[in-house]
């Protein structure tokens, strides 16, 4: 997790080991927004993402269409249906979001990929391997101060966390593009670099 200030200051950047230690942190900060690195919704006419239940997609197409007009802007990502292989990643998603509004918080869903997308542009080396940290490392600390401490010693992890905190202050701007449907749980992402989805 990380928080940034609206001068784009780093204030934190760590991680919890329990879901109920997030809603401490937050209340800690009391952030103008929360930004969710994980699916927030289910598609529309489902209950749940179990394969024995007999609730039903009622879209026309496949998971929720956030993702598919995220796909129709050539960004891939797992889609939320009943065979999606983060089935849990959305229940705690889910849940986190739930519990952080109902303290007041506003949450937003983002994806951190789309973000680097927008940002950056396609092409970068995968942030798995240390050339991509490294050079990741390089381009958020354009973005965010206070990262000097961290260069070339963060994860992967810590870059999601410092791409969603960017993309909840760009939201904050109203500079973010809004995908999906408000009842499928909506994707934010940056409206910069990436072309409206057609179709």
């Amino acid at each position: 997790m990380a928080a940034i200030d609206d001068q784009l200051t780093l204030h934190s950047l760590d991680h919890f080991a329990r879901d109920e230690e997030l809603p401490r942190i937050v209340q800690g900060y009391r952030p103008a927004l929360v930004a969710i690195d994980a699916p927030l919704g289910l598609p529309a006419g489902l209950d749940c993402l179990e394969e024995g239940c007999p609730c039903k997609p009622s879209g026309h197409y496949s998971g929720r269409l956030g993702e598919v007009e995220l796909a129709r802007m050539g960004i891939g990502c797992f889609r939320t249906t009943k065979r999606s292989i983060i089935k849990d990643m959305v229940y705690r998603g889910i849940r986190l979001a739930g519990t952080l509004r109902g303290l007041g918080f506003q949450v937003i869903e983002v994806y951190p990929y789309a973000t680097k997308v927008a940002l950056f542009g396609r092409g970068l080396p995968r942030k798995s391997t240390p050339v991509g940290r490294h050079l990741l490392s390089r381009k958020v600390s354009t973005l965010i101060k206070g990262l000097r401490r961290y260069r070339d010693g963060l994860s992967h992890d810590q870059h999601d966390a410092l791409l969603a905190s960017y993309t909840a202050y760009l939201h904050y701007r109203n500079e973010t593009l809004v995908l999906g449907l408000p009842e499928e749980g909506q994707i934010v992402v940056p409206r910069m670099g990436i072309s409206t989805p057609t179709g």
